[in-house]
C-alpha cells in the first residue's frame, strides 16, 4: 500500500525512500488495461518504484489518457482506492495527478492519431469550483470531453511524449530507425514498460453494433464536436461549457432510454439533440425488433462517445505483419532502452479492441520477445485469475 509515512518523507525532505529491486523483471498480463495500474501501485507500495516521478512507456493504439468526467481530484489521490473507479480509457492521468507518473510516452501505430507527435507539459488538478479532476490542455482529445480548466487546485505537471512506431518496409531488417527513436526518447529509470496487444492489430467493436442501419456513422452528427476557431481562454471556456451541457443532455437521454426503452415521457427540453436521439432510438428499436433482441442502449451511447473526433482507430494486421514488426522494430527499440522495473501487458480482447482470433498469437510473440530481451519471471496471467 502507498502509505502516509512514505508521503510524509517526500513532503518533509523532498527525498524519495530508497528503492528495492525485483530479482527478476515481473510480467503481468491483464485483460482490461486499467487492471495494469494495480501492479504499478503494488510496486510503489513495495518500494520497487518511487512514490513519485516514474515514467510509463505505453505501446497502445489508444492513449488511455482521458479522465472520468465525474472523478474528483481527491479520489485520484486516494491511493489504491481509485482503482475500482477507473476504466480502460482513463487510468493513466489519475496516476499522474497523484504524482506517481511524471512522464508518459505514448508510442502509437501509424493508424492511431488521437494526439500529434511531440512532447508537451500538461497540468492536472482539481477544478476550483467542483473538485473534479481536469487538465489545462487545449488538445482536441481533452476539449471534446470538456476536460479543460484554466484554473486548477492541487495541480501536478507531467510530460506527455507521443511518437509513431511505423510499420517496417516489407522484407526490411534495418534496425537503425528504432535505435534512433530509442535514443530520441531518452527513457531513464525508473520506468514501467506497458504493452497493449491492440497496438499490433486494432479492432473497433462499435462498427458492428446495428451495422445494417449504419449506426456508427449516424451517431457522429449527434455526438460530434466542433473545435473552437480560436484558442484564447475566453473562447475555449465557452466551448467547453457548451460541450459539457451537450454531454450531460446526451447522458440524460440515454439514461431515460435505458430505463423506459423510449423517449415518450422524457421530461427534459425537446432540443435539437433530443430530436436527433429520438430518430436514432426509433431506428434502433426497429432493428432490435428485427433481430429479436432488446436494445442495448448503453452500447449505443458508448459507441456515440467515441465519435467526437471522427471515431476510433481501426486496422487489422496480418500475422506476418505483426511478427515482422515485433522482430524488426519493437525488439530493437526495447533493446536500446534501459531495463524496465516491471512489465504490464493488456490483452484488450474482451472489449473487441484486439481481435479475438489474433490475441493469443500476438501475446505469445510479445511474451517471447520480452523473455529474450530481459531476465524475467514467469508471467502472471492475472486475466485467468480474474476470470
Amino acid at each position: 500500500m502507498i502509505n502516509d509515512q512514505d508521503m510524509a518523507k517526500v513532503n518533509d525532505t523532498g527525498d524519495l525512500p530508497p528503492l528495492k529491486r525485483f530479482k527478476k523483471v515481473p510480467v503481468y498480463v491483464v485483460e482490461e488495461h486499467n487492471d495494469a495500474l494495480q501492479f504499478i501501485y503494488s510496486a510503489i507500495g513495495g518500494k520497487k518504484l518511487p512514490l513519485e516521478g516514474s515514467t510509463l512507456l505505453h505501446f497502445d493504439a489508444h492513449p488511455d489518457m482521458l479522465i472520468d468526467r465525474k472523478l474528483k481530484g481527491a479520489e485520484a489521490r486516494a491511493g489504491r482506492e481509485v482503482l475500482p473507479l477507473l476504466q480502460i480509457e482513463n487510468w493513466i492521468v489519475p496516476a499522474a495527478a497523484a504524482g506517481h507518473l511524471n512522464r508518459v510516452v505514448w508510442l502509437r501505430p501509424p493508424w492511431a492519431k488521437q494526439f500529434t507527435d511531440g512532447s508537451r507539459v500538461i497540468q492536472v488538478g482539481d477544478h476550483p469550483d467542483t473538485g473534479l479532476l481536469r487538465v489545462d490542455s487545449k488538445e482536441p482529445y481533452y476539449m471534446s470531453d470538456a476536460l479543460f480548466s484554466k484554473e486548477l487546485d492541487n495541480k501536478r505537471a507531467f510530460t506527455l511524449t507521443v511518437a509513431e512506431v511505423p510499420d517496417p518496409p516489407q522484407n526490411s531488417k534495418d534496425e537503425a530507425p528504432m535505435q534512433n527513436l530509442g535514443a530520441e526518447l531518452k527513457i531513464s529509470h525508473p520506468y514501467v514498460l506497458d504493452i497493449d496487444l491492440d497496438f499490433f492489430s486494432t479492432g473497433n467493436p462499435f462498427l458492428s453494433v446495428y451495422e445494417k442501419i449504419r449506426l456508427y456513422d449516424r451517431l457522429e452528427p449527434i455526438f460530434g464536436f466542433k473545435l473552437p476557431d480560436s484558442d484564447d481562454i475566453e473562447t475555449v471556456e465557452k466551448v467547453v461549457e457548451s460541450r459539457e451541457k451537450q454531454l450531460e443532455e446526451l447522458e440524460r437521454l440515454f439514461q431515460h432510454l435505458e430505463v423506459h426503452n423510449d423517449l415518450e415521457n422524457y421530461e427534459g427540453e425537446k432540443t435539437e439533440i433530443y430530436c436527433k436521439v429520438s430518430d436514432i432510438a426509433t431506428a434502433v428499436l426497429s432493428e432490435a425488433k428485427r433481430l429479436g433482441e432488446p436494445p442495448t442502449w448503453w452500447v449505443v451511447y458508448a459507441a456515440g462517445c467515441t465519435r467526437d473526433q471522427g471515431g476510433l482507430p481501426y486496422h487489422i494486421s496480418t500475422e506476418e505483419e505483426v511478427r515482422h514488426k515485433i522482430q524488426t522494430y519493437i525488439k530493437p527499440l526495447l533493446k536500446s532502452l534501459p531495463v524496465p522495473i516491471l512489465i504490464t501487458v493488456a490483452r484488450s480482447t474482451g472489449d473487441g479492441y484486439c481481435p479475438p482470433d489474433q490475441v493469443d498469437y500476438i501475446q505469445s510473440l510479445v511474451l517471447h520477445m520480452v523473455k529474450e530481451i530481459y531476465d524475467t519471471d514467469d508471467p502472471v496471467y492475472y486475466y485467468l485469475e480474474d476470470a
